[in-house]
């Protein structure tokens, strides 16, 4: 694989992990959130929790970049870094469409129903990628959206929600 091959295949590896990580988190703030009257605050929901989620990655991201490369930040870091935010941006368009295009009383499920496409969807594709046949793939997709779902019921769980 050539470096500039390589290269792509790690901005793609970081936008896919910022998108995971953010729908996890928005299951989570959306599972946890009261469901009376919340469809009015979706947005702001979306929004906050993916806007916070990405600055504190990104202010991670850059000090340990710092650190690792004696007070620099080089111009790979930024490609990584914009490869971050714009995984948790179109998750958050992509959640934003789907609030847009329901009645409001759907809203909620609508995105928690369109996060649970994406990662399962990202799990099918990791499978097939893989090698793996559309079953062994389906199964691998249910697997990997039973963690993430796992995950966000714990973050609420120990959180107190």
């Amino acid at each position: 694989m050539t470096a500039s091959a390589t290269h792509a295949q790690e901005l793609r590896r970081e936008a896919y992990t910022m998108a995971l990580y953010v729908a996890v988190c928005l299951l989570a703030a959306l599972i946890a959130a009261p469901h009376d009257g919340v469809e009015s605050h979706a947005i702001g929901i979306i929004w906050g929790v993916t806007v916070g989620l990405a600055l504190a990655h990104w202010f991670a991201f850059r000090v340990s970049a710092m650190l690792v490369s004696s007070g620099q930040v080089h111009a790979r870091d930024v490609e990584l870094a914009g490869a971050q935010l714009a995984g948790a941006a179109v998750v958050a368009a992509a959640a934003t469409v789907a609030i847009v295009v329901v009645p409001d009383s759907w809203e909620i499920a609508a995105v928690e129903f369109l996060l649970a496409a994406l990662i399962a969807g990202v799990g099918f594709v990791t499978a097939r990628s893989s090698g793996a046949s559309g079953m062994r793939a389906a199964v691998y997709a249910v697997i990997v959206l039973a963690f993430a779902t796992g995950i966000a019921l714990l973050k609420n769980l120990l959180a107190g929600h």
